[in-house]
């Protein structure tokens, strides 16, 4: 055990290491050398994340959901969480959860609204069908406080629990697919994708998108091994997961937290990628989007200390890493690439030492050929050239808000936990004038950078100019595509159709 912590450790270390060596012999400025380190650090973290894509693609060719064995009459606590939700959405949701079970076990809604009238409206719909109600004066541990809160209330007589968000509506078949996997008794809970429906802006379409390859592909090659709770859609083993200590309520993404302590124990997890979840509401605008996104980066930040602390398999320790590393990339080293070209072409000041034809002949085929892959390895999953497009101008907005949650994690300052907004119209976020600020300095640096190309006599600077400006051309063209979407997407937002079809 101890070596395999070694092994994990020292992974973990390598693009760190190496970003380190290249640096000391490439640097141009001994001000700006931490900059370089960065700079490295930024290719290293994506050639590792490419790797574990690779890796993931690999595992899931040989993926499959048969189930052998006969069913077992297993009982289940359906929980349904909710805060201050539109009553209406968690109605919705309660109906399709009691259709789903059958009677096979019972209904509960967690509610820890603090609205009076929410309160008012859910207690007296739950109370007219069946359903149990839960509500706390307090909201210790948020959405994990109150499904420890309520596991530890109820009867012995449950088996199963599942949790599902107010915007995540079970199909009816639900647990007629889900409860025969765990006849195997080393299977601690088992997961279905999240599926976003109501698309009614361009943000919505985006997060769509982006979150394909994750559903359609990642999670399909952690199965078995490390596929984790994404905290809606999850069923758990109650015995497992009083074994594991419940939900971690110290983190703000409790899911992947509690899910690191279940494989802690030897526990496996199934990943059943069937579309079991008819409705799911993503963030409609841009504001929302970023809390979204802020929230689960910043859980994904706390978590490394236990990541690096657990006695995962390296398998796994390697798969929760490349989370860590999604976030590392996708916040602050994304600010790092943002700010080479207008410091080298706006500033005149070299930041690495290396002669541009080494750097494009090494470097351009790996970013050409990690491009090609995941674009034909996404084909065939309601992806597409559209899908990938949609995707990136999406991510890149999440740069800025993805660095504050990093800074927030590196000072150890509290973050409080906020519930995605849904169904509703928000005021701009403010942290879209940083986004403003990056594109003004890109399009600068475009016109000064493809000036000086065309003047310049020297060939080595030509080179290193044209690299830049290519930089700077990629980087401001997903960045203003995002942007636009931030604007469109802010329009007034129609009522979603699908409650004129709610289950009932």
């Amino acid at each position: 055990m101890r070596f395999m912590k070694i092994i994990n450790i020292l992974y973990f270390s390598l693009p760190f290491l190496i970003s380190f060596m290249i640096t000391l012999f490439t640097f141009a400025n001994v001000y700006l050398i931490w900059f370089t380190y960065f700079l490295w650090l930024s290719i290293f973290v994506g050639f590792f994340n490419f790797l574990t894509f690779f890796i993931m693609f690999l595992r899931a060719r040989r993926y499959e959901t048969s189930l052998v064995g006969k069913y077992q009459n297993l009982r289940v606590a359906a929980f349904v969480t909710s805060y201050n939700e539109d009553p209406e959405i968690v109605k919705g949701t309660l109906r399709s959860v009691k259709v789903a079970l059958r009677g096979r076990g019972d209904v509960f809604l967690l509610d820890d609204s603090t609205d009076e009238k929410i309160v008012k409206e859910l207690s007296e719909f739950c109370k007219n069908n069946g359903i149990y109600y839960f509500h706390r004066s307090t909201r210790r541990g948020f959405k994990a406080g109150a499904i420890n809160d309520a596991l530890k209330q109820i009867d012995d007589k449950y088996d199963l629990v599942a949790i599902f968000d107010a915007d995540q509506r079970p199909n009816e078949d639900f647990f007629d697919e889900v409860i025969p996997y765990f006849n195997d008794e080393k299977i601690a809970f088992v997961q279905v994708p999240q599926k976003y429906t109501e698309l009614r802006t361009k943000v919505a379409e985006g997060s769509r998108y982006q979150q394909n390859p994750f559903l359609y592909l990642i999670m399909q090659g952690r199965d078995y091994v490390s596929a984790f709770s994404l905290g809606s859609g999850t069923v758990y083993r109650i015995s497992a997961l009083k074994e594991a200590g419940y939900i971690d309520e110290s983190s703000i993404t409790e899911d992947v937290s509690t899910s690191i302590s279940i494989h802690e124990l030897g526990y496996k997890s199934r990943y059943v990628n069937k579309p079991l979840i008819w409705y799911g509401e993503p963030p409609t605008d841009i504001n929302a989007y970023f809390i979204q996104q802020s929230r689960w980066s910043f859980g994904s930040f706390q978590v490394i200390k236990k990541i690096l602390k657990s006695n995962l398999s390296f398998s796994a320790f390697v798969d929760y890493l490349s989370g860590w590393f999604y976030w590392l990339e996708a916040g602050p080293l994304t600010l790092f690439q943002l700010l080479a070209p207008p410091i080298f072409i706006l500033l005149d000041i070299p930041i690495v030492r290396i002669n541009p034809a080494l750097y494009a002949l090494i470097y351009l085929p790996f970013v050409v050929f990690s491009f090609s892959f995941y674009g034909l390895v996404m084909r065939g999953k309601e992806y597409g050239l559209k899908g990938f497009l949609y995707h990136q101008f999406l991510e890149y907005m999440v740069f800025f808000p993805v660095t504050l949650s990093f800074l927030a994690w590196f000072f150890r300052k509290k973050v409080p936990f906020r519930v995605t907004p849904k169904g509703k119209t928000v005021k701009y976020s403010r942290q879209l004038i940083a986004h403003i600020f990056f594109l003004i300095l890109l399009y600068l640096t475009l016109i000064k950078g493809i000036i000086a190309t065309y003047f310049t006599g020297n060939i080595l600077l030509k080179d290193a100019l044209i690299i830049n400006v290519a930089w700077a051309t990629f980087h401001a063209a997903f960045l203003t595509g995002g942007f636009y979407f931030a604007l469109k997407s802010n329009a007034s937002k129609a009522m979603p159709r699908s409650f004129l079809t709610a289950a009932t």
